[in-house]
């Protein structure tokens, strides 16, 4: 069995240091996934922080320990590179490591800091026959997979409404320039990769946002209104300024209805009402349980070692990473012109 090196860049909480989080479940950083596969061998990590780096190193036995990511992949001979830095630097990167000639790479979400960066990205792992997998990582969870497998059976009838939020605390005075945007930018785009991922191709948003620092620094919240291009319509909110943080997908059919997110899945379908005569309500049944479920961080690393493996596009690419960017910065505009309509490619 061939043995795929692996190298790390970033080694964060996502990347690492939320293998020590007791609440959650396991693995739940990028480390510990690759780790999980027989097939990886993380061989390499690289952070500024040598603390970081070190403890790094200690956690996963890994002795190619670097504080420069160029040195990393002159040295080591990666066949896949994990980014799991600042979204701003996530472009370099990836030029750098196509350049390296690694076989894969693997790089957290959103994809890039605009849709410029995000483009060069992807045509480059494109011309090199690169597998470039974005970590949306709610694409390999068994229950959001389930759900998808429900809504193509017709469960639920046709779609006709996606309503989505990704609710969050209010955050910091931060310029656009170096974060690229605020909630809907970071927690929202796994929000607007689901709504490709159940309602299809998106055709124009109306946006609205509140951006008390102005222009140049990141929104506290941002919504919008979708239109579908199979007819359906959407509303999206990421932020919030709320206390909490809450997740969640209202999938509406002609047939029925989903719920989706942190809090659980719930699965309603049409029956005929006992309260009104001619009538029709919801009725709330057990949702499918998967047969299987595994961390969706082992899912990306499979993702990962399948498209380079087959040599397909895979699951969660560098283009849906794209497209997912690309209703963000359609909000952003939108918002900025009074909510006029914008179209998104």
């Amino acid at each position: 069995m061939k043995i795929f090196k692996t190298g790390l860049v970033g080694c964060g909480r996502i990347g690492s240091l939320l293998e020590e989080d007791p609440l959650r479940g396991k693995p739940c950083t990028h480390a510990g996934g690759f780790s999980a596969l027989p097939a990886i061998r993380l061989s390499a990590g690289c952070d500024i922080n040598s603390e970081r780096l070190q403890k790094f190193g200690k956690r996963w036995n890994v002795s190619g320990l670097y504080s420069d990511y160029r040195k990393m992949l002159d040295k080591e001979a990666l066949d896949i590179l994990c980014i799991a830095t600042w979204t701003s630097l996530h472009a370099t990167m990836t030029l750098d490591a196509v350049k390296a000639g690694v076989k894969g790479i693997f790089c957290e979400k959103p994809i890039a800091i605009n849709l410029l960066q995000a483009q060069k990205m992807v045509r480059a792992c494109k011309k090199n026959n690169i597998p470039l997998i974005i970590n949306h990582e709610r694409r390999w969870d068994a229950n959001y997979q389930q759900a998808r497998k429900l809504i193509l059976s017709g469960k639920i009838g046709e779609i006709k409404t996606i309503i989505g939020n990704a609710l969050s605390w209010k955050p910091g005075k931060l310029p656009v320039s170096e974060h690229g945007g605020g909630p809907l930018f970071h927690d929202g785009t796994h929000l607007t990769d689901l709504l490709l991922f159940f309602g299809g191709p998106v055709s124009w948003v109306s946006g609205h946002e509140n951006r008390p620092g102005g222009k140049k620094f990141i929104e506290e919240t941002a919504s919008a209104m979708l239109a579908f291009k199979n007819g359906a319509i959407g509303f999206i909110e990421g932020g919030g300024a709320r206390k909490y943080f809450n997740f969640e997908l209202d999938i509406q059919g002609s047939e029925g209805r989903l719920l989706i997110g942190n809090s659980g899945q719930e699965l309603y379908v049409t029956k005929k009402s006992s309260r009104f005569t001619d009538f029709h309500e919801l009725e709330k049944i057990p949702f499918p349980e998967p047969k299987k479920f595994e961390s969706p961080f082992i899912g990306g690393a499979r993702e990962i070692l399948k498209a380079i493996r087959t040599g397909k596009p895979g699951t969660s690419t560098g283009a849906d990473g794209l497209s997912a960017l690309e209703i963000i910065t359609a909000v952003y505009q939108s918002a900025q012109q009074k909510g006029k309509r914008v179209d998104v490619r």
